[in-house]
């Protein structure tokens, strides 16, 4: 499998210029961003361990039960 981007080693620069992100570029919204994104994660991580106990919850009730 060949990787989506090369490796730093085997970028080459093009006309002076490079692929890093230049200073002057950098969006102030981006912290913002992050943390929106945080956020969201955390949200979904626990809407999967939600979605994880019903299931088990479901799992447990269908077994059938050995009397002794």
């Amino acid at each position: 499998m060949v990787p989506a981007q090369p490796l730093h080693s085997t970028q080459e620069k093009r006309d002076g210029s490079s692929f890093e992100r230049d200073d002057f570029a950098y969006d102030d919204g981006a912290d913002d961003d992050i943390v929106s994104l945080l956020e969201e994660n955390a949200r979904l991580r626990k809407l999967v361990v939600n979605l994880s106990e019903i299931v088990l919850r479901s799992v447990a009730d269908e077994r059938p039960k050995v009397d002794d």
